[in-house]
């Protein structure tokens, strides 16, 4: 049992290889080494473009928003239609796949250990109504049968203790784990979207770049005087930029965003689940021991 999951299984393994082939990822993950900069030019473009920490998404108009929805599913469409190259993620990708065999995983030791710790109180009301039908059968034959009664009910109280200790030190636990896991696998989904936003606005520009209006409008810029379609032609053509270098800076804002939870929310992994084993194996041994020891008292 283990958080961090080294092996994403062939399928995954198979995915990725196909999608080396098609070259380097459209917003990867950054490495340590690269330091953010923030004296960032609008007129460079670049694959990657390294910022400082930020807010993954932040607040947008709601006509920004509907942009976004359509520009994405239009992208969306056209990879669907072979007419625009898959977005390519492969860091990523590799994560999320990760991510959601851990928490696949985590979900069933969870459930596991519910079902266990329920048997465990399951068998002590049996042991509490053996004893008391017994005492009850025999109650005018010997004292002890009353006692074995009395110590069958304190059993039962010491499962119900034991159960209590398991929700607050265990599951509470897991479940803060999952927590943070699908928090993650959030902001990656969210990440893809805003990939999409870059490959959607790389893929415009590169349209207007084939029909060379891009590299006109310097030229034009130059021009003494600028009728109104010369204008808006800049106008249009410089929003494109701007677009791109927007979307770029989202995605880099996300990339490092979840980088940063990533690196902090893998050193303790397999120790933590661990600790939560041993922590419930000791509880175990506890209510057992507890049980032996009045058992043994009784005699």
């Amino acid at each position: 049992m283990v958080f961090a999951t080294r092996a994403n299984g062939k399928a995954a393994k198979e995915e990725v290889k196909q999608d080396e082939e098609g070259g380097t990822d459209s917003c990867p993950v950054l490495g340590e080494d690269e330091m953010p900069i923030s004296d960032v030019q609008s007129h460079r473009i670049r694959d990657v473009r390294r910022i400082d920490n930020g807010v993954l998404i932040p607040k947008r108009s709601l006509a920004q928003r509907i942009r976004s929805y359509k520009n994405r599913f239009v992208q969306r469409a056209l990879v669907a239609c072979h007419l625009a190259d898959l977005s390519k993620d492969l860091m990523f990708k590799q994560e999320q796949t990760s991510n959601i065999v851990t928490i696949e995983r985590l979900r069933t030791i969870r459930s596991s250990l519910v079902a266990h710790s329920q048997s465990i109180v399951r068998l002590s009301t049996a042991i509490c109504c053996f004893t008391g039908n017994s005492a009850r059968v025999h109650e005018d034959a010997h004292k002890a049968q009353v006692d074995v009664a009395k110590e069958g009910y304190r059993i039962h109280e010491y499962s119900l203790v034991f159960s209590d200790q398991v929700e607050e030190t265990i599951l509470t636990k897991i479940d803060n784990r999952l927590a943070e896991l699908e928090s993650i696998h959030f902001l990656i989904e969210e990440r893809a979207k805003l990939v999409l936003d870059v490959e959607y606005a790389k893929r415009t520009l590169a349209v207007e770049q084939q029909k060379g209006n891009i590299n006109s409008i310097a030229d034009r810029k130059q021009a003494v005087r600028l009728d109104h379609d010369v204008m808006h032609f800049i106008s249009s053509n410089s929003t494109l930029l701007q677009q791109l270098e927007h979307a770029q800076l989202e995605c880099e804002r996300a990339t490092r965003s979840i980088t940063e939870q990533l690196k902090s929310d893998r050193p303790n992994q397999d120790t933590d689940v661990s600790k939560l084993f041993q922590e419930y194996t000791r509880l175990v041994a506890e209510f057992f021991e507890r049980g032996v020891d009045l058992l043994d008292g009784a005699k």
